[in-house]
C-alpha cells in the first residue's frame, strides 16, 4: 500500500523476484490481493461464524476491539500466516496421527517468516497425549522455524549485519508492538538487552506453565485446548502488532467458561474466576475506547498486560485445585480423555 523498509530475511525477497519473474510484477500484486482478501474472509469465518468453535458470537464480538483498520489495509503477510495457523492448529484436535506434524510444519514456515510466530506451537503443549510427544513436536517446530534466521544472523556478512541494525530500530524502537516489547516501552525500559531477553522468556515461560495448567486442571477437550494455545501464542507474541490479535480471544472465553468451577482463596481471585466474561469484556472495552480517543499506544499495551495476568492468576488457581491432574501429565501417565 506505501512505500517501506524490508525487514524480512532476503530469501522472502528472493522468493518475490523469483514469483515476480514467472507472473510478473503487476499480476504477482494481483494474486496475493486475491489469497490476502481469501486470508481475511476466511479468518472471519473460522472466528466468528464456525459453528465448532467453543464459544458463541456475542461472547467473541468483544475481542474485535483489538482490530484496526491498519490491520486489514496494510495488507501484511501476517494475515496469511495466522490464516494458516488457525485452521491447520484444527488438525491438531483431529484423530490424524500426521494433523499435529501439519500444524508444527505450517508454524515452522510462518517463523520462518516471522520467528515471533513461533509462539504459536504452544497448541501442541497443550494438546493431549503423551508428554514427549508433545515436547518432540514443539522442538521440532522451534528448530526449524528458528534454523534460517539464525544461520543468516550468525553468518557474518555485511549484510546480516545490516539487517540486525534495522531490526533492531524497528523492534525495539520504533515500532516495538502492543505487548511484551509495548510494556516495556510504556514503562521506560530498554527492550534490546540480554536482561530483557529473559524477561521475555520468564515471561512466556510463565504464561505456558498456566496454560498447561490450565488445560490439564480444567480437563479441557481438544478443540478447547487448541483455542487455548492460539490465544495463549498471541499473547506471548513479544512484538504484537494490529496485524497478529485475530486469534487472541476464544481461548480466553474458554478459560473464563471452564474456571467457575475452581476454588478461590480470596475474595478477588473468587470473582476474577466467577466474572471471568465480564472481565474479559471489560478489558475489550477499555481498548475500544481507547481507540476512540487515540489512546490505542497505551490502552491496548495495558489490555494485554491485563489479559497475560488473567490467564496467569486462573492457571495458578487450576494448579492449586488439582496439582495431581497436572503432576500426572508431566509425569508421563495417560491424561483422562474427554469429548473433542
Amino acid at each position: 500500500m506505501r512505500p517501506a523498509v524490508f525487514v524480512y530475511l532476503p530469501f522472502i525477497a528472493d522468493t518475490a523476484a523469483f514469483l515476480a519473474r514467472i507472473f510478473g510484477q503487476t499480476d504477482l500484486q494481483t494474486l496475493y490481493a486475491v489469497i490476502y482478501v481469501f486470508s481475511l474472509l476466511a479468518l472471519a469465518w473460522l472466528i466468528y461464524l464456525r459453528k465448532a468453535t467453543p464459544a458463541t458470537l456475542i461472547q467473541k464480538i468483544p475481542f474485535a476491539a483489538f482490530l484496526t483498520g491498519s490491520a486489514v489495509v496494510w495488507g501484511n503477510i501476517a494475515v496469511l500466516c495466522h490464516a494458516a495457523v488457525g485452521f491447520s492448529a484444527l488438525l491438531v484436535a483431529s484423530s490424524f496421527w500426521w494433523g499435529p506434524w501439519v500444524f508444527v510444519a505450517i508454524v515452522a514456515a510462518c517463523g520462518s517468516v516471522k520467528p515471533v510466530f513461533l509462539t504459536y506451537l504452544a497448541v501442541v503443549l497443550f494438546m493431549q497425549g503423551s508428554i514427549y510427544k508433545r515436547l518432540i513436536l514443539f522442538g521440532s517446530g522451534a528448530v526449524l522455524g528458528l534454523l534460517p534466521t539464525v544461520l543468516f544472523a550468525l553468518d557474518g556478512s555485511a549484510l546480516s549485519q545490516e539487517w540486525r541494525d534495522t531490526l533492531s530500530y524497528f523492534v525495539y524502537q520504533l515500532t516495538p508492538g502492543e505487548s511484551y516489547y509495548g510494556w516495556l516501552s510504556l514503562f521506560g525500559l530498554k527492550a534490546d538487552g540480554a536482561l530483557a531477553g529473559l524477561g521475555f522468556l520468564g515471561f512466556a515461560g510463565l504464561l505456558t506453565l498456566a496454560g498447561f495448567a490450565i488445560a490439564e486442571g480444567l480437563k479441557l477437550s481438544a478443540t478447547e485446548r487448541v483455542w487455548l494455545g492460539l490465544s495463549l501464542g498471541v499473547l506471548m507474541i513479544p512484538r504484537l502488532m494490529s496485524q497478529d490479535v485475530f486469534l487472541i480471544g476464544i481461548g480466553l472465553v474458554v478459560i473464563a467458561l471452564n474456571s467457575q468451577s475452581l476454588a478461590a482463596s480470596s475474595k478477588l481471585m473468587n470473582w476474577i474466576k466467577n466474572k471471568g466474561l465480564t472481565v474479559l469484556a471489560s478489558i475489550c472495552v477499555f481498548v475500544l475506547i481507547g481507540n476512540a480517543v487515540e489512546l490505542g499506544d497505551y490502552t491496548t499495551r495495558i489490555a494485554t498486560l491485563a489479559l497475560s495476568l488473567y490467564v496467569l492468576i486462573v492457571g495458578f488457581m487450576a494448579f492449586k485445585n488439582v496439582p495431581e491432574a497436572i503432576m500426572s501429565a508431566l509425569s508421563h501417565r495417560p491424561p483422562e480423555r474427554s469429548n473433542p
